[in-house]
């Protein structure tokens, strides 16, 4: 392989915050990044688990920092991002990772403290994190990326109105703030995930957690018959893997993708084809 060929996914000296990577999609999402040589900074409110994931990464040569951070509270959101630079120099990397699933189900039954907690960490984080990252970025001049992760359930309605509503609303945070941050060469994308198995789904799985999919006793559309039918539907025969995402968010973060903004890579096998 040429040279140039593989320096376009070398993220060498860049300074990455992964955020909710310290488990799941966010610590392989963690892990490729510091294989392309970037610094990473595992964001989490698990501080035993983003030491953890930093620790693996440094034991196999890579950079890592943990620092704890709750992406929903605007100072600890700030703090991150200037910690970030103290340790790297510069931030020039957010993946903002963190999900929250488990405030699903039909509007029938779920209250609004529900909808707010699910809309406040999937869609409100984004901004919480992506503002501060912007203005560094913005004062350092050397531009950056930006990389959120939605889900498939942003484009065909199946966990919950809360969490479904959420993910949809990153498509258009994306799409506008690309725009925004253009004139500053910050490019700003997200990665929509099908069904990836993840440490969440094992342990409802193994019923060491109450499960996610439940039959919804008033017989409501979503999580019920059509949602399962329609994920286990999946073209391509399978689901997906972790670093098959991660994979999606390094391209994005990477120079292979130096002329692509405001765009959704939807990492799904076909599922929302059919």
């Amino acid at each position: 392989m040429k040279h140039e060929i593989a320096s376009l996914l070398a993220l060498d000296g860049r300074v990455a915050l992964v955020t909710g990577a310290a488990t799941g999609l966010g610590e392989g999402i963690a892990h490729r990044l510091a294989d392309a040589g970037a610094r990473v900074v595992i964001g989490d409110i698990d501080d035993e688990g983003a030491e953890r994931v930093a620790t693996a990464i440094r034991d196999v040569g890579g950079s890592a920092d943990a620092l704890h951070l709750d992406v929903t509270d605007e100072v600890s959101a700030r703090s991150a991002i200037d910690r970030c630079v103290e340790l790297g120099g510069a931030i020039d990397i957010v993946v903002n990772n963190v999900g929250w699933y488990r405030d699903n189900g039909s509007i029938l039954e779920q209250t609004y403290e529900s909808w707010r907690r699910a809309v406040t960490i999937n869609f409100d984080s984004a901004f919480l994190c992506s503002k501060p990252a912007a203005q560094r970025m913005v004062e350092q001049g050397n531009a950056g990326a930006i990389v959120t992760i939605s889900s498939v359930d942003g484009i065909l309605p199946c966990l919950g109105t809360g969490y479904d509503a959420a993910k949809g609303a990153i498509f258009q945070f994306t799409r506008s703030l690309a725009v925004d941050l253009a004139p500053f060469g910050i490019r700003v994308n997200a990665v929509a995930p099908g069904n990836v198995p993840v440490e969440t789904r094992r342990r409802m799985e193994s019923g060491e957690i109450p499960p996610l999919w439940t039959d919804p006793p008033l017989g409501t559309g979503l999580m019920g018959p059509l949602s399962r039918q329609r994920s286990a539907n999946i073209p391509l025969g399978r689901r997906g893997r972790v670093d098959e995402i991660a994979n999606a968010v390094l391209f994005l973060c990477s120079d292979a993708a130096s002329y692509m903004t405001g765009q959704t890579l939807v990492v799904d096998g076909g599922w929302t084809l059919v």
